[in-house]
């Protein structure tokens, strides 16, 4: 595969340093390093300036490919994407192809991506984050044929797109639950439906906290998995990570922490009151420093429990209780007393299966999506590595 430098076949061009006292509400939009994000870069939330003959050679267009040169988030680069003219402002670096028949705008996207490790690395190698034009055109792209250019371009777009519809997917489902939760249950801060209020004493039938260790004088290569608070995703559990116990601590000195299917542990440090339900393949399985409960089957359906101090309101209740300085936590006296509405549990019954429909569903697109990823990447590789 042939390879060439960049600044062969295009230019790095700088912005210009325009002033905060000239920005108005009407004009030419000016984009900064703000307006560049992972989604693209737009007018939208744009400073605007008066037109000026001598910031034309300054104007960007439409897919125009724009890249931070300093700052936070120096290397991040996007297309801009409105359909108006825009002026691009200091710091803020445009890619102008030098001859389209010889490279391909959206080639040179994609290729960027591959380039973004070196980019970084170059900028991040002193003590502010910068990055010149020069540097940039000094890196390595491969250059097939224009064609094939294009025929990459297409298929990595193809791919791309259907990986940003199926995290939409994702996110719908996500806000289907949540509109569905208030639906039924209403808002629970107002509680406008008059569901009995119940504190944790009431609707738990356990609630005690998991083992508090010096983790490096129990850990073990391989046995008995030992659940942290970075394990604990809402809704989920997360299997990476993961740290053990030997079995015979775990059945000795740690036998307190010790969770049984359908258990709900919650975070007690860090993303406080964060909550899943233990699945029937981690019955048995230890913990470390999370709280344990389990509610009353009578009373309280898991998956409504869960949801509930997952949603936004649950969030609003547990930041209320949290306790400490600087590394704020969530302890059982909280749960104790913090008071929920509690639906009738036919009602909680029906819901939790509406959960479970929609959580299969988005288990399913969340494999599709892993999938996605990773084609993209596969044809990320072969076309831009020879892979």
């Amino acid at each position: 595969m042939k390879f060439v430098t960049l600044g062969k076949y295009c230019t790095v061009r700088n912005g210009y340093a325009f002033s905060s006292d000239e920005f108005t509400n009407e004009g030419i939009p000016v984009i900064r390093i703000s307006d560049v994000t992972e989604t693209g870069a737009t007018s939208d939330k744009a400073q605007r300036i008066k037109h000026d003959e001598k910031h034309e050679r300054f104007s960007i267009k439409k897919n125009n490919i724009l890249i931070a040169m300093s700052g936070a988030t120096t290397g991040k680069f996007a297309k801009y994407l409105s359909d108006e003219k825009a002026y691009q402002n200091q710091r803020v670096g445009c890619f102008v192809i030098k001859d389209e028949n010889q490279l391909d705008n959206d080639f040179l996207y994609y290729s960027l991506f591959e380039l973004k490790k070196q980019i970084e690395k170059k900028a991040y190698g002193g003590a502010q984050p910068n990055i010149s034009a020069s540097d940039i055109e000094n890196f390595t792209i491969p250059l097939p044929p224009l064609e094939e250019q294009k025929h990459i371009a297409a298929v990595l777009s193809k791919a791309e797109a259907l990986i940003a519809e199926r995290k939409q997917s994702i996110q719908l489902l996500d806000e289907y639950l949540k509109s569905t939760f208030l639906e039924m249950f209403g808002d629970p801060v107002k509680n406008e439906k008059g569901w009995e209020m119940k504190s944790g004493e009431e609707y738990l039938s356990k609630l005690t906290v998991g083992v508090v260790i010096k983790p490096a004088s129990h850990y073990v290569e391989k046995g008995v998995i030992a659940l942290r608070s970075l394990n604990i995703k809402p809704n989920r559990i997360d299997l990476t990570n993961l740290v053990y116990f030997a079995k015979e601590s775990h059945q000795g000195s740690l036998a307190k922490s010790i969770l049984k299917e359908g258990d709900v542990v919650f975070v007690r440090t860090g993303l406080t009151g964060t909550a899943a339900i233990i699945p029937k393949e981690l019955d048995g399985c230890n913990c470390i420093d999370l709280i344990i409960t389990r509610p009353k089957e009578n009373i309280l359906n898991q998956l409504y429990l869960v949801f509930f101090f997952n949603s936004d309101f649950g969030k609003r209740l547990v930041s209320e209780k949290e306790v400490g300085g600087i590394q704020k936590h969530f302890n059982i006296g909280a749960i104790k007393k913090l008071k929920i509405p509690i639906p009738s549990l036919q009602l909680q019954t029906q819901f939790a299966q509406i959960v479970e429909k929609t959580e299969a569903l988005k288990a399913q697109y969340t494999a599709h999506l892993q999938e996605l990823e990773q084609l993209y990447g596969a044809l990320s590789q072969r076309a831009f590595r020879g892979g």
